[in-house]
């Protein structure tokens, strides 16, 4: 039995690959360490992230009257930040 062939079906279960790994649940992603990122590129992807939580909100949301007051807050933080990501982007970063 080597780990470059192929394993019959009685040894599959005890042979570990990714093959019979479960899958992960659609809200889990795998993060891959790299070398560091620029700031740009950290900027960049959170200016994307508000973004999409901007477009969530604009879908509305159901949540109890008592906490519509705080969604109405995380918006309009929303907003200003993603202002302050894009003039961050219009810098010349070293």
């Amino acid at each position: 039995m080597s780990k470059y062939s192929p394993a019959q079906l009685d040894e599959i279960e005890e042979r570990p690959s990714f093959i019979n790994r479960p899958l992960l649940p659609d809200n889990v992603a795998v993060l891959v360490p790299r070398r560091q990122r620029s700031l740009h590129a950290v900027v960049a992807q959170n200016l994307a992230d508000v973004d999409g939580l901007i477009a969530r909100l604009d879908l509305g949301v159901d949540v109890a009257y008592s906490g519509r007051e705080l969604i109405r807050e995380l918006y309009v933080q929303c907003r200003k930040q993603r202002e302050l990501l894009e003039a961050v982007l219009r810098l010349e970063l070293e």
